[in-house]
């Protein structure tokens, strides 16, 4: 699930961005955005914050191959 659709709705806005306030009339209206997704409705799955962190982590743990040394130290003298 988390490939396919790797974002979610906002569990506090139910994806919306914002919450909803009614004025005096009683009609409703956009309120506030929200504040736990930014306004933009949406979050990052579970699976996909994991999947995030493990390809982080194997990406930094890459590292360049040591490149051979002009002297050899063990080379026989002489």
């Amino acid at each position: 699930m988390c490939a396919g659709s790797p974002y979610g709705d906002c569990r506090r806005c139910h994806g919306m961005g914002h919450a909803i306030k009614h004025d005096r009339k009683g009609r409703a209206k956009r309120g506030k955005d929200c504040r736990r997704c930014h306004g933009h409705g949406k979050r990052v799955r579970v699976g996909r914050r994991l999947y995030n962190l493990w390809l982080r982590i194997y990406r930094e743990g890459q590292t360049d191959t040591p490149k051979p040394t002009a002297a050899r130290p063990f080379a026989k003298k002489g």
